[in-house]
């Protein structure tokens, strides 16, 4: 091959590599996100959307629901209340033992 030949052949592959390298900022473009407005206006549609999915209770369900959440903490308060006093009655039960 000659000097010519070969410096031609590199000349047309630069030149099909160059249409490639071209298509790249075009494809970045469509894959470039939307904009900020444009997102939280979807999210708040599909937020929307979901929402009338949800089973709500109904409102005696929610005071007979709330009830019973009251009376389990009051019972654990209770019960916390119980084995701190008990914990203290030990503790002085012990120091006086020994002392102090």
């Amino acid at each position: 091959m000659s000097e010519k030949e070969k410096v031609t052949q590199d000349v047309s592959a630069e030149a099909k590599a160059k249409p490639a390298k071209e298509n790249k900022p075009a494809k970045a473009k469509k894959d470039k996100k939307p904009g900020i407005g444009q997102r939280m206006g979807k999210f708040f549609r599909e937020l929307k959307s979901e929402l009338k999915k949800v089973a709500w209770p109904t409102k005696a369900d929610t005071i007979k629901r709330t009830g019973i959440v009251i009376a389990c903490a009051i019972v654990v308060g209770i019960i916390v209340w119980i084995f701190d006093s008990l914990a203290g009655a030990v503790i002085d039960a012990l120091l006086s033992l020994f002392g102090k």
